[in-house]
């Protein structure tokens, strides 16, 4: 498979509520077609990096994970 340039872009800053529920800013939302009730997959790396990604993505992003680290 082959990777396209990873692109990133900030969308905003958020706060852990009291409960441990974040608010994931709305242009992020619609960039990335969330909705109300999608489940999300949370990865961390290296204790510095948290990705929050959709269930069935989960795949890709590992694979990239993979790569990226050889």
């Amino acid at each position: 498979m082959k990777w396209k340039k990873c692109e990133m872009k900030l969308h905003g800053i958020t706060n852990i509520w009291p409960k441990g529920q974040i608010v994931i800013p709305k242009d992020a939302r619609d960039l990335l077609w969330l909705n109300p009730w999608d489940t999300l997959t949370v990865i961390t790396k290296d204790d510095k990096f948290l990705w929050l990604i959709r269930n069935n993505d989960v795949k890709e992003l590992m694979e990239f994970i993979q790569n990226d680290s050889k």
